[in-house]
């Protein structure tokens, strides 16, 4: 039975190593050698038992099961010696040697490896101190990179204020210049100007025309400039905005100098043909009008501030000539008399509604967008008529042909899309 015992022992143990060196690769200090044996015996549940200079005795107590060692260190080397156990089924074998069970190797094996980490550990410690550090120097950077990123963008932000504060200053001032050069632009009734950069002249330029030039100083008084309208050159061609029409020379007929603003002054032409008329300022503003006059003449008014103003009288149509006299005055044109209105008797009390009135001439020219001085062509024209003309979109000139014409006869042949001259086949 105890050879039995026996063999069942030996096939769970091992051959003792009584010793196990360990050599270190570099010399190490023997405080650090120490404490970091004290570590590793802490780790794998040994007790410090006793301890002497060089020599230390550990004792581990595991599940029953007991085991010490000594541990002999140097500054180039430790070793791990077996001293004694209890229930790790220590014994001397049949050929002398001793045996004991395998958990003493992986015991003394997992002690060495912890005390190896044990003795690394200051290096690792150092090395992740020059870690944490190098970090620490990087998240400086980082800040300071980010601290002048900030200065950067403020300043930027600065000058960004500073530019656009400059360019609001230029904007103000660029209105403050353009509300200045409107005010100093003609105002001419019923005719918005249309800046031409071509026509701008520097001032004291001598300006030459074709016929009489006129100066208008404190007293406009009135007069009369004559000339002939007739050109082959088209508004397009000598340069003049899309609104205007008609046929010119190319050299404007008449030059006005303006000496101090004027409240009102007049242009209107007397001729008859139908001459167009275009007046352009020394700033480049071009005044366009054609049928604005009485009749078919043209006319310009408004108030003129000091200035040379140049004068363009041309013909409606191409090839056209015709001898014409330009009223240059201050008085104001005559406005149309006023058309007395009848009123219709009552209408019987349960009657159908009457139609609505038919609006006066006047209120139909301005109605249909035209000039209240185009009200002058309304003298004698029925309210039918002028209804008739303007509604089929001829100019307020053509109502000179509707005194006498017969009004139903008007109305057809306006809705046929006949001239306002046609009329003269309805009296």
């Amino acid at each position: 039975m105890l050879s039995l015992a026996l063999v069942g022992c030996g096939r769970r143990a091992v051959p003792l190593n009584t010793t196990l060196p360990v050599a270190l690769e570099a010399q190490a200090d023997p405080t650090e050698l120490r404490a970091a044996i004290i570590r590793g015996l802490e780790a794998r549940h040994f007790v410090a038992e006793s301890e002497q200079p060089g020599r230390i005795i550990g004792r581990l107590s595991h599940r029953g099961r007991t085991l010490r060692v000594a541990i002999d260190y140097t500054p180039s080397d430790y070793r791990i010696t077996y001293l004694d156990s209890a229930g790790l089924g220590y014994m001397v074998g049949r050929d002398g040697v001793p045996m004991i069970s395998r958990h003493y190797d992986r015991w003394v094996a997992a002690l060495r490896n912890t005390i190896q980490d044990e003795l690394g550990r200051p290096e690792r410690e150092r090395q992740e101190a020059i870690e944490r550090d190098r970090q620490h120097q990087i998240q400086l950077a980082q800040a300071e990179t980010q601290r002048q990123r900030e200065v950067l963008e403020a300043e930027q932000r600065e000058r960004d204020r500073e530019r656009d504060a400059q360019l609001e200053v230029e904007r103000l001032r660029t209105e403050r210049a353009r509300a200045e050069a409107d005010a100093r632009r003609p105002i001419i009734v019923n005719h918005p100007p249309q800046v031409v950069t071509r026509f701008e002249v520097a001032p004291r330029r001598r300006l030459r025309a074709r016929f009489e030039s006129v100066r208008i100083g404190r007293r406009v008084g009135t007069r009369y400039l004559r000339g002939q309208a007739e050109g082959d050159m088209d508004a397009s061609g000598l340069g003049l905005p899309g609104g205007c029409r008609g046929f010119f020379a190319g050299t404007p007929e008449h030059v006005i100098t303006v000496r101090r603003d004027v409240d009102y002054l007049r242009l209107e032409t007397e001729a008859e043909g139908d001459p167009t008329l275009v007046l352009v300022a020394s700033d480049g503003s071009v005044y366009c009008d054609d049928d604005g006059g009485n009749g078919l003449n043209s006319r310009i008014e408004g108030s003129f501030p000091s200035g040379t103003y140049r004068v363009f009288v041309g013909s409606y149509r191409a090839g056209q000539s015709a001898t014409y006299r330009l009223l240059v005055t201050g008085d104001r044109a005559p406005t149309a008399q006023a058309t007395v209105r009848v009123q219709p008797a009552p209408a019987p009390r349960y009657a159908a509604p009457a139609p609505p009135p038919t609006p006066d001439c006047r209120t139909l020219v301005i109605q249909h967008g035209h000039s209240p001085s185009a009200a002058i062509h309304c003298q004698g024209v029925h309210p039918r008529c002028a209804a008739a003309v303007l509604g089929a979109g001829h100019s307020p000139s053509g109502l000179i042909h509707c005194p006498g014409a017969d009004l139903a006869c008007a109305e057809a042949s306006m809705a046929a899309g006949h001239s306002p001259s046609s009329l003269i086949h309805c009296q």
